[in-house]
């Protein structure tokens, strides 16, 4: 893999390791008792270097599974695990795991970033219930800054953002939920 097939590599895992923690916010969301999937794609640029994926995310409570694709070079790699343990399949030839999302991008891509409120933002709330949030003249969550990052929502369906961006300069993450189900 070349230097930026492996940088836009790790720009999409950041975007998709945030399931290893979590902390509930307080704003109104469609409920989904933990257990929900969304299918969509990711944008994602660095300041100098960008590239873009689609991405399927299953989460069961603690646990979840999230596969990522990558058009240029149609890699692939699976991450699952829970707050415990993270394992990435996909980057190297065998299984690369850590306690969590930060430490295995430090240690396998040199990359440190807060990832961890990615499963919140997804559900249009930040991961700390203290978060100032804007919302539209309909209630719904328009954006809030938190960990450094300011968090904006767009296109709602069903109750939930269908058009979220993350942007903490050089950074910005943008993902267009094209589903989302709660599961049984």
């Amino acid at each position: 893999m070349n230097r930026l097939s492996m940088r836009i590599a790790s720009m999409l895992l950041l975007v998709t390791l945030a399931a290893c923690g979590h902390r509930g916010g307080t704003i109104d969301a469609v409920e989904t008792d933990g257990r929900w999937r969304l299918e969509g794609r990711l944008a994602v640029s660095d300041g100098r270097d960008s590239g873009s994926g689609s991405v399927t995310w299953e989460q069961d409570g603690a646990y979840y599974t999230i596969q990522l694709r990558a058009p240029v070079s149609g890699q692939s790699w699976r991450l699952s695990g829970d707050a415990e343990l993270c394992t990435l399949e996909g980057l190297r030839p065998y299984p690369l795991t850590a306690d969590s999302p930060e430490q295995l991008l430090e240690r396998e891509l040199g990359w440190h970033l807060p990832v961890a409120p990615l499963r919140d933002w997804l559900q249009g709330r930040p991961m700390d219930a203290d978060t100032a949030i804007e919302h539209d003249a309909e209630g719904r969550v328009t954006g809030f800054e938190e960990q450094g990052w300011t968090i904006t929502f767009r296109d709602f369906r069903d109750g939930r953002p269908t058009r979220i961006s993350a942007r903490k300069p050089p950074y910005q993450v943008r993902l267009a939920i094209k589903s989302w189900v709660a599961l049984p």
